[in-house]
């Protein structure tokens, strides 16, 4: 059946559509340029009928699914059939679409339970939580064959609802998980009071409720990290989201895994699984390989590893072809306890040696890249290619001799059960809702692989990863930690989401000024606020040269009278502890005066803190800038100091009261400059003309 326009109307008509054809369950446009086929699938039914001076028209609407609605309009008809042709069409039209009814009638009990499903969910609708359903969706339209315009003449509040969840899914969403939160948040706001020692306030309440499938919650320090954690694990046991045993809590030490049993087990949540990543590993190994996995002595006693590492270097030494390649690098750089001048095989027990070999090839077993692939990247260090050649065999001999005990150390321990955890994922990782990683800026790319296997897998909901961490703290890269991992979460995890606690209650105002000023100059790490509760006008961090410790001590130690107090002493080492400490201790007894390395003074306050010669070329440390561990340890594009501007940021942020930062009088390193020059809150005892000079 077939519509056209005269030869004389088609001249008339130029490009435009002369001709209409409905061919089975279609309509065939034709014009001088193409031929369109519309389906009725994509028609709604209608066409307007109107009359030009001569001729008639047809106007179309179509609506394709991957564009927008479009017009089209056929010209040049015989006026005289038009009319009888339309309605032609639109009885064609309404007979197909009667069997379309028919058809969707047997189906939509289907597509009712469909839209329940979203209807009905109770709790927070992750990101894949709707990826699932709207797969589940698709694949049911298609299976019935059930199309759009059917669905919203039959039913148009179950299209305006399933169509609505299809097309703009992620905003409906949104919009739920908000009305959600805001209906938790007055639900629990009394138990939200009552959960830990002090009421939790906003912004760890809305933590707690975090539940997407990737979740990083920023926690600066002092901000109550640990208690939106033990708050976490117990609101998703009361509120009946879940049972303890399907929580799994990972810490990266033993000491702070305990802890977190301890404060669990206080509040009766003593069946929560909390682990280390490597005892976790161990089980996981063991349940899914039906074997034990053993920890390679060498792994865990100084005595055995250097008894291993004094042979497999005395038997390589003694070998010629090894030892001129050790004396060519040692002509032309140094090794820590090994000289040229002895044979080498006499200094195979070499402590420095040993510390040295032993770092290096920690580094090697961390990378995830292959041997390669390491040696491209150091390509052009010559220092690195030649210690490289070094380390290499020792590394090889050390993995055989794990081999061949059949055990692990903790870099192979990790990467073991990430291998068996990616083939069995979906069966382990299948106990647990719910897995809460704390300290996760110091995630390594092997313990994220571990994690991600364990999440992974086709299930029906993964469990929900709750990262907390801080990466304004990230501060052991040289353990394989990587920064990244962190700063760089919404890239690796698109859908996952982002919240920060907002208020510290450890450090007043004036050190927040200065400490979350001075972390933010790097460009690389996330922007937050760290509110501090406690408001003050005072100057909290002063600057004074490094002759000047025990007149403040002295003066520190008056002040305070008989209340007790604690004094935190940081410096970047523990050759920076002052030899008179015993001394310090003993002479004002009222203050509990204590020595920690920067590193070592991570999750530790005081009422005050001195941080010690911050002196150029002390803190921040020199970096080398050569050699295999700094390429090892090198971040494209970061900006000098990044690490060291993060350790001092540790060490700025212990005390609740006061900071003094020690420098050396003439020798002032750039963070002491910087702390001057930038404007921060500060006092200063130091020569101005010292501190203002580049």
């Amino acid at each position: 059946m077939k519509l056209t326009a005269s030869n004389l109307a088609q001249w008339f008509v130029q490009g435009d559509h002369y001709s209409i054809a409905l061919d089975e369950n279609q309509l065939v446009f034709e014009s001088k340029q193409m031929t369109q086929t519309v389906p009725f699938s994509i028609w709604d039914g209608q066409c307007r009928v109107s009359r030009g001076l001569v001729w008639g028209r047809l106007t179309f609407i179509v609506s394709p699914a991957d564009r927008p609605a479009q017009k089209i309009t056929v010209y040049g008809l015989p006026w005289s059939q038009v009319h009888e042709f339309a309605e032609t069409l639109s009885e064609h039209y309404q007979a197909w679409l009667g069997k379309q009814q028919n058809k969707f009638m047997l189906v939509e009990p289907e597509l009712i339970a469909l839209r329940d499903e979203l209807r009905d969910f109770s709790g927070f609708l992750r990101y894949e939580d709707l990826k699932a359903w709207q797969v589940k969706a698709q694949e049911l339209f298609e299976r019935c064959g059930v199309l759009p315009q059917v669905m919203a003449t039959a039913n148009p509040a179950l299209y305006q609802s399933l169509y609505g969840w299809l097309q703009n899914g992620e905003a409906q969403r949104n919009a739920r998980n908000t009305a959600w939160r805001d209906e938790e948040l007055a639900r629990w706001s009394t138990w939200f009071d009552g959960v830990e020692s002090s009421p939790l306030n906003d912004s760890q309440r809305q933590a707690v409720l975090m539940d997407d499938n990737h979740n990083l919650l920023l926690a600066g320090a002092g901000s109550g990290k640990t208690s939106v954690l033990m708050a976490r694990a117990q609101y998703l046991v009361a509120s009946q989201q879940t049972e303890p045993s399907r929580i799994l809590m990972l810490a990266f030490g033993k000491k702070a895994s305990e802890e977190m049993a301890e404060r669990l087990a206080k509040v009766g949540l003593n069946g929560v699984e909390t682990s280390t990543f490597h005892a976790f590993a161990l089980k996981a190994i063991k349940e899914i390989s039906g074997q034990d996995a053993n920890i390679a002595p060498m792994a865990t006693d100084e005595e055995t590893k250097h008894s291993w590492m004094t042979l497999w270097l005395a038997e390589n030494f003694a070998q010629p072809a090894v030892e001129k390649r050790w004396l060519k690098h040692l002509a032309q750089w140094s090794i820590p306890g090994l000289s040229a001048e002895r044979p080498l095989v006499e200094q195979a027990h070499e402590v420095k040696l040993q510390r040295w070999l032993w770092r290096l090839v920690d580094l090697l077993a961390q990378q995830s890249q292959s041997a390669t692939a390491i040696k491209a990247s150091i390509k052009g260090d010559e220092k690195a290619e030649s210690e490289l050649a070094l380390v290499q065999p020792v590394l090889k001999g050390y993995l055989a001799a794990l081999k061949e005990q059949k055990a692990y150390d903790f870099n192979s321990l990790i990467k073991e059960a990430t291998k068996l955890l990616s083939k069995k994922s979906e069966s382990f990782g299948a106990r647990y809702d719910h897995i809460m990683v704390d300290e996760y800026q110091d995630i390594s790319p092997a313990r994220l692989a571990l994690l991600e296997a364990l999440c992974g897998g086709k299930r029906n909901r993964a469990p929900s990863l709750f990262a907390v961490g801080d990466d304004w703290q990230a501060i052991y890269r040289f353990a394989g930690s990587d920064v990244s991992l962190t700063t760089g979460f919404m890239s690796r995890f698109p859908s996952g989401v982002i919240r920060y606690l907002d208020t510290t209650y450890r450090f007043n105002s004036q050190i927040g000024a200065v400490a979350n000023t001075f972390i933010q100059v790097d460009p690389q790490q996330l922007s937050k606020p760290l509110d501090s509760a406690r408001e003050q006008k005072k100057k909290a961090v002063h600057l004074m040269p490094s002759d000047a410790v025990e007149s403040v001590l002295e003066k520190l130690a008056k002040s305070v009278g008989d209340k007790p107090t604690s004094l935190l002493l940081i410096g970047r080492n523990n050759a920076n502890k002052p030899e008179s400490l015993g001394e310090w201790q003993s002479q004002y007894p009222n203050l509990s005066i204590s020595y920690v390395t920067a590193h070592g003074s991570k999750g530790l306050e005081a009422d005050y803190s001195f941080i010690l010669d911050v002196d150029d070329g002390t803190f921040p440390a020199k970096s080398s800038g050569e050699g295999l561990e700094s390429a090892l340890l090198s971040v494209v594009d970061e900006m000098e100091h990044a690490e060291e501007r993060r350790l001092f940021y540790v060490a700025l942020t212990r005390a609740r009261h006061e900071c003094w930062v020690f420098s050396h009088p003439e020798k002032p390193s750039v963070f002491a400059k910087e702390l001057w020059q930038g404007s921060y809150p500060v006092t200063s005892k130091l020569s101005k003309k010292v501190l203002q000079a580049v």
